[in-house]
């Protein structure tokens, strides 16, 4: 048998434990000391006599200093067992007389007549009690030493003034210290057993292998014990070894019944069963697992090991639910307990919490799935869904691909900033989300572009949701510090049949139907033909067209008169300039074929330009001849934007020295919703200089009444769509007398446009519309110094 060291005795390693803590604690608290002491003297500079200040400053300086030497030296010296006492006792006398100082100083800086320094002397010795609590709590008696000397002469100076804030100053202060009294007993206890359980340990850890060698002892005298020893011992190590590998999680022993022999605290916090509670109880009633998703009940995880088909190296995931119904997401593992005959005599569970991983890994898996600003689902979760859409659509599936992109959205980021635009497309996708079917798939692609994949949905339906959605978000208006726009919504469809060639395809289709019904004039729904060529192309061929146009001077001014139908007003002449190209074969061409695309590509200022400047030189030219006539020019949204289009047209109409009184700009209405701060500059500098306006297309909502308010006008034109059926349609008449009404009390004139026939013609003389505009009046034509103004139509006979 060989021959072990005798153990230290447990009191004097102890002992030596705790002064080394108290060593090792000590540094840091006397640097807080310097610099607390430092603070103190600088607050009471002028409060406490010098003399007694810095005799104070430097006593603490020097007992500090001497401190720092005393915790060198231990630590040079290394010192042994036996001299734990010697050291513990000097490290105690260096407490002492810290306290006595710091116990001095709630005398002598005691401010009899502040209250504040009172409270500020207060605030700090508590201060000082209280790292002395979380420092001195390792050695028996070592809190005391200090805080007592340091309590008792702040105490009685506090007291013996005795009025009643002192007094409720004193009492806190007496109670703070008693509490840190008890916090400091039950550290220094808690302290005490985990040493006395770490060398309990030790001490347990001899005995077994005091007990290992004299079973192997008796393995040479008895063989027949030899057979019985070694299983007891192969199930103690087997146990032990299995536990101890376990320790830092959760472990539930059960024998081989499956009844639990042991949970370790881990396991007691998670299922809140006690070790005594729990002992012999089966595993499934304190370990109530279910599945995370769809909480039915796990089978006994023990089953399949008594079986011989358990796997101990897999793991599980489960729903744990407490016995106080709290839950947890839990990864365990199940491994058997096997003898020297390889028989299951019980098994081991462990597992451990994994609840705030496994919401990390579903919040990483939504983000990057999910559009952070919207909520939406992103481009690249989106065609993943419509790829599985394509690659399982069979011969009588029909499906359809939505490609939609907002109008007018850059005017609003940009005139209102970004956080103006983010809150749009997050209001949009409200919008948007409550017109779908649960079983639609709504995603943002990127910037003002949304997808939607209607499933089981044909053509003609599909076709009718994207006008509703076009309708609705036509309809909305949005709000944005005291500001109201209208926006609108170009949509491409795409039908999805067993026929299509795949994701690419698919998306390129929907993307091209949606370019196509932006050229168209946006706001519309353009369906996806793959036997006709769609309208991208022309897009992109439209932009050198229209610079060599400009190049070649092939754009036009046409000229349509608009006839003043009341008869008590002055015998004024109106009309408007309207902008025509004439294309490569000699053709002229209406805005809506080119326009659009010179807006999406940053054409529309040089037609601006061009279209003023013309302008101007052949109104100089009428104007000549007669000055009683009213010229309108179209201004687009892009060049109410820019500031130097603005010092241009000023300079332009300075420079061509024209009546600014015959000269009328017209802003569409939809402009003014969506970009009323730069409508409002533009309008009121050329107010100034004397030029005229009117707003087009005027539909009579409240946003639309609210800008008669905001800009100061002279014209109102009423929307086509309004005039077209005024005779038919009693709520388009309606609204007609309405607008007109109105116009007139704010003192505006009113221009009906869309004038087709007679019919239409009298029920706007009969409403008091002021004038009146459209190819039954008058049709445009070439605008040059020849051009006559009026037309010659008999307007005593409106039927003719």
């Amino acid at each position: 048998m060989n021959s072990q060291p005798p153990p230290p005795n447990p009191s004097h390693a102890l002992l030596t434990e705790q002064v080394k803590l108290l060593y090792q604690q000590a540094p840091k608290a006397l640097v807080v000391t310097l610099i607390v002491a430092t603070a103190l003297a600088y607050v009471y500079w002028n409060h406490v006599a010098e003399e007694w200040l810095l005799s104070w400053l430097s006593a603490v300086y020097l007992l500090t200093s001497a401190r720092f030497l005393l915790i060198r030296s231990y630590f040079r010296v290394k010192p042994p067992i036996t001299d734990a006492t010697r050291w513990g006792r000097w490290f105690i006398i260096s407490v002492g007389l810290s306290g006595l100082l710091w116990g001095t100083a709630g005398g002598i800086f005691f401010v009899s007549d502040s209250e504040t320094h009172q409270f500020f002397l207060a605030y700090l010795l508590a201060g000082m009690i209280a790292g002395a609590m979380a420092t001195l709590s390792y050695y028996k008696g070592a809190f005391l030493i200090f805080s007592v000397p340091v309590v008792l002469p702040f105490s009685y100076q506090v007291m013996t003034h005795e009025t009643e804030t002192q007094m409720v100053v004193a009492l806190t202060f007496l109670l703070f210290v008693a509490a840190m009294g008890s916090i400091s007993y039950r550290l220094y206890q808690t302290m005490v057993d985990s040493l006395k359980l770490r060398f309990d340990n030790f001490d347990l850890l001899k005995r077994l292998i005091q007990t290992k060698n004299d079973l192997e002892h008796r393995v040479t005298e008895r063989t027949e014990a030899l057979i019985t020893a070694n299983n007891i011992l192969h199930q103690e190590k087997e146990l032990f070894q299995v536990t101890l590998s376990s320790i830092g999680d959760a472990v539930i022993t059960t024998d081989a019944a499956g009844k639990i022999t042991f949970l370790n605290p881990i396991a007691e916090i998670f299922t809140g069963w006690s070790h005594q509670d729990a002992q012999n109880a089966s595993l499934q009633q304190v370990l109530n697992i279910v599945h995370p998703v769809t909480r039915e009940p796990v089978a006994n995880p023990l089953t399949e090991y008594f079986n011989g088909t358990g796997n101990a190296s897999v793991h599980h995931e489960s729903l744990l639910i407490r016995r106080d119904q709290k839950e947890w997401i839990i990864d365990y593992a199940v491994a058997p307990i096997r003898n020297n005959e390889n028989q299951i005599i019980g098994t081991v569970l462990t597992f451990r919490d994994v609840t705030e991983q496994r919401k990390l890994t579903q919040k990483l898996a939504y983000q990057a799935a999910h559009d952070s600003l919207t909520g939406l689902l992103n481009r690249k979760e989106f065609e993943t869904r419509l790829s599985k859409i394509l690659k399982s659509t069979r011969k009588n599936d029909t499906h359809a691909l939505l490609y939609l992109d907002l109008d007018q959205f850059k005017i609003i980021n940009d005139t209102c900033g970004h956080s103006a635009g983010d809150e749009l497309l997050r209001q949009i996708t409200a919008l948007l989300h409550a017109k779908l079917r649960t079983r639609d798939t709504l995603a943002r692609l990127g910037g003002d572009e949304f997808g939607i994949i209607l499933e089981h949905c044909p053509k003609n339906e599909a076709l009718q949701v994207a006008n509703i959605l076009r309708e609705l978000v036509q309809n909305f208006r949005f709000q944005w510090q005291g500001q109201t726009f209208t926006i609108g919504v170009s949509i491409g469809l795409f039908p999805i049949t067993a026929t299509n060639q795949g994701l690419t395809q698919a998306l390129n289709a929907a993307d091209s139907a949606c370019y196509a019904a932006k050229e168209q004039g946006r706001n519309r729904v353009h369906v996806y033909q793959a036997n006709k060529p769609q309208q991208e192309s022309n897009e992109s061929q439209w932009v050198p067209r229209i610079q060599q146009a400009l190049a070649e001077q092939r754009f036009c001014l046409f000229y349509q008169p608009i006839r003043l139908i009341t008869t008590n007003e002055d015998q004024e002449q109106h009309g408007e300039i309207l902008l025509r190209l004439k294309d490569e074969h000699g053709q002229f061409l209406v805005p809506g074929a080119f326009l659009p695309a010179a807006d999406r590509h940053d054409q529309m200022l040089l037609i601006d330009r061009w279209v003023v400047k013309q302008s101007l030189q052949l109104i100089k030219a009428h104007t000549a001849a007669q000055s009683n006539t009213i010229y309108t020019i179209n201004i687009s949204a892009r060049a109410l934007e820019d500031t130097e289009f603005l010092d241009f047209t000023v300079r332009t109409i300075k420079t061509s020295q024209i009546n600014p009184a015959c000269i009328c700009f017209e802003i569409s209405e939809q402009t003014a919703l969506t970009d009323i701060n730069h409508v409002v500059r533009f309008v009121t500098v050329l107010k100034d200089l004397g030029c005229r306006f009117s707003i087009d297309d005027f539909s009579g909502n409240l946003s639309s009444f609210n800008l008669l308010k905001n800009i100061p006008l002279d014209y109102l034109k009423i929307d086509g769509r309004l005039i077209k059926n005024i005779t038919t349609d009693p709520v388009n008449q309606a609204m007609v007398e309405s607008i007109h009404h109105i116009g007139h009390v704010m003192r505006l004139k009113t221009i009906a446009v869309w004038v087709e026939n007679g019919q239409t013609l009298q029920a706007l003389e009969n409403i008091g519309v002021d004038y009146a505009q459209g190819y039954w009046v008058a049709e445009p034509s070439a605008f040059n110094t020849n051009t006559p103004i009026s037309d010659d139509r008999d307007r005593s006979d409106p039927f003719t």
